[in-house]
């Protein structure tokens, strides 16, 4: 008996799962349905969408069209209407002609009548009935001829219309180019007003940077004047240089620039920055001998600047190399301008040094090279002593001004 229930059980458990799977499948079905369903609808959505939105803008461009075509029929039918009414005026007056031939006939028809009437009563005006008759002939064949010149009349008018609307059709297109033309001519009018008040500013301008120009080419001939005696002043002093040190084997002038330089290891141990014993012997030798030529009565007043400078080569570092130029050239410069005498030189003379001389360091950054483009070590460690003269900077800026940089 458990048994039987126990198998009734799993019967029961296996029934309803299989209806849960039945259930289950028939749902994924319907959710597949759905889904196929809506895909399919909104396919069908997007694509009435996109037909809804070309017939739109069909159905635009056609309003378009047609309000254009709105806009020639109401002009067409004005211009219909003015020919009607001048129709309807000739018309009006063909008919009060037609009303006056159909009184001239009823009037012919009752003389007709009259006519029968008499010859009824009186043979003796058969006659002169005949004579009416022939008469009122005359006048029926008259009338005749006036309703056949009337009818070419009409005939004529319906021409003049046809071409009344010809002209009319000539003139509105003559109106609208004679309103282009107009509206072209105008703007032409305003452009050359703007171009004359564009021409008479120009011209103020030129007139401005004419006066500007000479103005500049007055500052350019001063500054040539002065370039000029600059040039020769320099020129005479690189001479007097290379004068005073021609049999100086340790020292070299720049024939240019009348820069003097001399290796470095004539005053330092290397890599020292401490002027040797050799050194500040040449330096008493080289530097009064040098300041007198510079500190002379000929360039004195022309004298600006006085620069010494100290150069390494490139081993090290760029800041290493940096602080040691500065120092070098440091130590030069102390050695002229100390208290204590070292150079022969008078206190006016020393006082003027102090005011004009300067110290700078250029570590590695203007190297020598010899003629394979191979760095020049031992050239490249120097020391070099320039001057600059008074207004030279005035000179730079117009030299850049005349290469139009």
């Amino acid at each position: 008996m458990r048994g039987k229930r126990r198998r009734r059980e799993d019967e029961d458990h296996s029934y309803w799962l299989s209806y849960s799977d039945m259930m289950a499948g028939l749902l994924l079905m319907f959710v597949v349905v759905i889904s196929f369903t809506m895909m399919q609808a909104k396919r069908q959505y997007e694509a009435d969408a996109k037909a809804l939105a070309e017939q739109q803008t069909t159905l635009e461009a056609q309003r378009e069209q047609l309000t254009e075509q709105q806009t020639t029929v109401e002009e067409q039918e004005k211009q219909l209407a003015e020919q009607q009414k001048k129709l309807e005026q000739q018309k009006t007056t063909v008919k009060e002609q037609q009303e006056l031939l159909d009184e001239q006939a009823k009037t012919a028809e009752e003389q007709q009548k009259k006519l029968e009437e008499q010859q009824k009563t009186a043979e003796e005006q058969q006659k002169k009935l005949d004579e009416q008759t022939k008469t009122a002939e005359e006048q029926q064949k008259t009338l005749d001829e006036q309703k056949k010149q009337l009818e070419e009349q009409q005939k004529k008018l319906d021409e003049q219309s046809k071409t009344a609307a010809k002209q009319k059709k000539e003139l509105d297109a003559q109106k609208k180019t004679n309103d282009e033309q107009k509206k072209q001519l105008e703007e032409q009018e305003k452009q050359l007003t703007e171009q004359t008040e564009e021409l008479a500013s120009q011209k103020s301008t030129v007139e401005e940077q004419k006066k500007q120009l000479s103005a500049q080419q007055s500052q350019i001939e001063n500054q040539q004047k002065q370039m000029e005696d600059l040039i020769g002043i320099r020129t005479e002093l690189v001479e007097a240089l290379k004068e005073a040190f021609s049999g100086t084997a340790k020292v070299s002038v720049d024939s240019k620039t009348g820069a003097i330089m001399f290796d470095s290891s004539v005053l330092f141990e290397y890599a020292g920055d401490e002027l040797s014993e050799d050194g500040e012997d040449f330096l008493r030798s080289f530097l009064p001998q040098y300041f007198d030529v510079l500190l002379g009565d000929d360039f004195r007043d022309y004298l600006s600047e006085i620069i010494i400078e100290g150069h390494t080569d490139s081993d090290g570092t760029y800041m290493y190399n940096l602080e040691l130029s500065q120092r070098r050239a440091l130590a030069v410069a102390e050695f002229c301008l100390e208290d204590d005498g070292m150079l022969d030189l008078s206190w006016d003379e020393v006082e003027t040094l102090r005011d004009i001389v300067t110290a700078n360091g250029r570590s590695y950054s203007d190297l020598i090279y010899d003629e394979n483009g191979e760095e020049d070590s031992e050239a490249s460690r120097r020391v070099e002593i320039k001057f600059r003269l008074k207004e030279e900077e005035m000179v730079d800026q117009m030299m850049e001004i005349l290469n139009g940089e």
